[in-house]
């Protein structure tokens, strides 16, 4: 069973309130660490503070949802961390600078953990997500724009936590650190 937990990402205690909230009674299995926010921002006018604040976002959360539960699932020699990255974790571009920065942080973070915490016993994986969301805040912000896309055009969500329960099923012979999921007519 999921069960979301609501807490401020980048606070270190409101995390590690969540996960311990979350395990209860020894029962959390996987951590999502899902955090991001995109803008585009010309580099002449992205302010220090602005780029600091992405890289709290986009990364400093998944380190602080990593040192929550790790320690947890190591005492356990099992367990699940599985990073949502972006095709900005690969490659930089115009106008997106801070967001690149941050999520390949939090991909290089991803892979630094999967060799320290893999041998013990913790699937760590970074799940890059390259293309729209087919959800309410897209439609909401940019009505028809998934329609431009055609069918199938976008990410559908259950498709997305499809994956990711693949992801999780994997037997510890064969585990993925990273998969990258696009819509079929992605220009990547």
């Amino acid at each position: 069973m999921a069960v979301p937990f609501v807490a401020d990402s980048a606070d270190p205690d409101e995390v590690a309130e969540a996960i311990a909230a979350a395990d209860g009674d020894g029962a959390l299995e996987a951590v999502i660490a899902n955090v991001g926010s995109n803008a585009p921002i010309a580099f002449a006018d992205l302010s220090p503070e602005t780029f600091e604040s992405f890289w709290r976002t986009c990364c400093f959360s998944g380190f602080l949802a990593a040192k929550a539960c790790l320690p947890l699932f190591e005492r356990r020699g099992r367990g699940a961390l599985f990073f949502t990255g972006a095709s900005a974790s690969l490659r930089g571009r115009p106008n997106f600078g801070h967001f690149a920065a941050a999520k390949a942080g939090l991909r290089a973070l991803a892979q630094a953990l999967a060799r320290e915490y893999g041998p013990k016993g913790v699937h760590v994986a970074h799940v890059i997500i390259d293309g729209v969301i087919n959800g309410e805040r897209i439609r909401e912000r940019f009505p028809g724009y998934i329609e431009s896309l055609g069918q199938d055009g976008a990410l559908n969500p259950d498709a997305i936590a499809d994956s990711y329960w693949s992801l999780y099923r994997q037997p510890r012979s064969a585990w993925t650190h990273e998969l990258d999921l696009r819509p079929f007519s992605e220009k990547w």
